[in-house]
């Protein structure tokens, strides 16, 4: 791929930029000096690509940013079965993170090396000759690589914002010898910030359809549609401490928030506007693109992480479709670091063609035949699977699958777009149409005038258009870990994970018997058994044919072999001789809600879904930064 020859310029050029391991410390001795590295313009981008290089390490984009960081939603779910905290702190799905946990420390100085590098580059084009004589009304590779470097930056940004809530904020190059003892930034005062600094280079940005590697570098679409998920997390909630550092904080709407959404209005609708990007392909054959390692364009794609066969990339992998290693040519298969939520599968209309492309209640033996795998927690992520390939990298093959990490779509964006346009204006047209295009790709064109038409037409005040907002970016971002970040800026996290637990509970009561008023039709199992392939490639393998799913089933059909669902998840307790919910379900929330605490939760309590900030980070600072949200130092 292009992306190939882009990357393999740097790794002997980017070690005069990469930092050492402490993250400010960003200058090692080399023997290159600034005025030689920003030279020419071919310099200057492998300058540039020496940013991408450190984003595609394991402790940011290629691993622990894509899935590690992962609390529990309503989409995707690890299953935690004790309520004993994990040795090495490793308890994010359950909203029990330590700061001890040495990945919380090790991503926090890979993003800080990207910021250090990306601030040594900015610097490096502003001083050059190049940039200074470059025009600054007409976009040139010049001031594309600048905005390009800013626009990868805001990302990081946002990302640790995120995940700690407020960071520290460096915008100059480091010299190594600056004071530690420096606070964080309050979050706002730092998306304000990269809002307005992007808003200054985008217009001298270039387009995925004039770069040389398309949407695998941030272009002038990924810089508008960046500006208008900055306005909608400046725009939107957050948890903000309390004085008393042991409480679990409060949720906080920043103010002036219908400035911001105005913002995201302006810049998404650019993206939409401008026509750079679409939603040609059908849902399935985009993603079966993405595991051939295939990014159109103009499609749905609008930054996508380039990540490298044979050496990054865990997707297909470490989340994907298990697979069994075997003598088949397509390697091992995990998928064990996103699983989706059991009930999730449930939420779906069953024409939406999403479905079955999202969610696999299956895995593959070491023969590739499908083997059954449907829990509370064990759905597996359909979006990624080895088999997907026509050039399966070989029978050994594990992780560096070099599936992108596609950061930003145009579906995203759409909805994005409809959702701020509803919050100022409720469900006026422009936003009832982003919101049909998406949907549009998600069923049959003989069902658009149900499922599309009428069903956006229903929605008609901004709570039940919002409402479909919600579950539309559930069905069409499932497993591709964003639902975490939508709850928080909704102010809607404590309320879903309440109401799950409470579904799972639930279920599992109807499941063996009990009446629940409003829950019925649970599917207790189901039913599967194994059918010819009716792919003529693969005729000899045999795949499951799966019932109980659309339409639940009460009854096991003839010849057909039952697996226990929500049954299981509310039985006897042998030890207690009362009936209870599972171990999973007690404890896989239990930083919020769990089988201890659940009679005095309440929807509207906030939840600690921010990491703390690592212990070294504390130490370092020497007192200048503190852990808040009942985190221990």
């Amino acid at each position: 791929m292009n992306k190939k020859i882009l990357l393999s310029m740097l790794f002997s050029f980017a070690l005069c930029f990469t930092a050492c391991d402490d993250y400010l410390d960003v200058h090692p001795a080399t023997g290159f000096t600034e005025a030689e590295v920003f030279s020419s313009e071919s310099e200057i981008q492998s300058a540039v690509a020496g940013v991408y290089t450190l984003m595609l390490t394991d402790d940011a984009y290629s691993n622990r940013l894509a899935f590690v960081f992962n609390p529990n939603t309503d989409v995707e779910m690890s299953a935690i079965s004790t309520n004993t905290v994990n040795v090495n702190g490793s308890d994010i799905a359950c909203f029990e993170p330590k700061p001890y946990w040495t990945t919380l420390n090790s991503t926090w100085n890979a993003m800080y090396k990207i910021i250090n590098n990306a601030n040594d580059v900015i610097q490096g084009i502003e001083g050059s000759d190049l940039y200074k004589n470059a025009s600054k009304t007409e976009a040139s590779n010049i001031t594309q690589m600048y905005g390009e470097v800013k626009t990868l930056r805001a990302m990081v940004y946002l990302d640790m914002i995120r995940i700690w809530g407020d960071v520290i904020f460096r915008t100059t190059s480091s010299t190594g010898d600056e004071d530690f003892r420096v606070g964080v930034t309050d979050r706002n005062k730092i998306l304000e910030f990269l809002i307005d600094d992007l808003k200054s280079v985008e217009p001298l940005m270039q387009y995925a359809s004039e770069l040389n590697y398309g949407p695998e570098r941030a272009s002038r679409s990924f810089n508008q549609g960046l500006i208008g998920l900055l306005a909608l997390t400046r725009g939107g909630w957050t948890l903000r401490p309390d004085s008393n550092a042991a409480s679990i904080g409060h949720m906080v709407r920043g103010e002036n928030h219908e400035l911001y959404y105005d913002i995201a209005i302006q810049y998404l609708g650019k993206v939409i506007n401008e026509g750079q990007h679409d939603l040609k392909l059908s849902y399935r054959d985009f993603w079966v693109k993405q595991n051939n390692w295939v990014t159109p364009v103009n499609d749905d794609v609008i930054f996508s992480l380039p990540l490298l066969k044979n050496t990054s990339g865990e997707y297909g992998y470490a989340i994907g479709i298990p697979i069994l290693e075997g003598t088949h040519a397509y390697g091992s298969a995990s998928g064990n670091l996103v699983s989706l939520a059991g009930t999730y599968l449930y939420s779906f209309d069953s024409k939406d063609l999403r479905r079955d492309i999202t969610c696999a209640p299956y895995s593959y033996d070491a023969n590739l035949k499908q083997v059954i795998r449907l829990d509370l927690a064990k759905l597996a992520v359909a979006k990624w699977s080895k088999l997907y390939s026509t050039a399966p990298l070989g029978s050994t093959s594990q992780k560096g699958t070099g599936i992108n990490y596609s950061w930003m779509r145009f579906a995203d964006v759409l909805l994005m777009y409809a959702e701020a346009v509803n919050e100022r204006f409720g469900p006026r047209q422009d936003a009832q149409e982003a919101l049909k295009r998406v949907r549009r790709r998600a069923f049959d064109q003989a069902d658009w005038a149900a499922k599309v038409d009428g069903y956006v037409a229903s929605k008609s005040n901004p709570d039940l258009f919002f409402q479909a907002i919600m579950d539309e970016r559930a069905w069409e971002l499932g497993g591709e870990s964003k639902r975490k970040f939508d709850l928080a800026r909704w102010n809607k996290y404590g309320e879903v994970i309440y109401n799950q637990y409470n579904k799972f509970v639930n279920w599992g009561k109807v499941a063996n018997g009990a009446y629940v008023p409003g829950v019925d039709n649970v599917p207790g199992s189901v039913y599967w058994k194994e059918i010819p392939n009716p792919d003529t490639n693969n005729a000899s393998k045999t795949i499951l044919d799966i019932k109980g799913i659309d339409p639940v089933l009460q009854s096991k059909p003839a010849g057909y072999t039952e697996t226990v669902f929500a049954t299981k998840w509310y039985a006897l307790n042998n030890d207690t001789q009362s009936y209870e919910p599972n171990n999973e379900i007690k404890w896989s929330f239990r930083g919020f809600i769990n089988f201890n605490n659940a009679a005095s939760k309440s929807p509207a309590d906030p939840l600690r879904y921010l990491c703390p900030y690592p212990s070294k980070v504390i130490s370092d600072h020497r007192g200048a930064i503190q852990n808040y949200y009942g985190f221990n130092y």
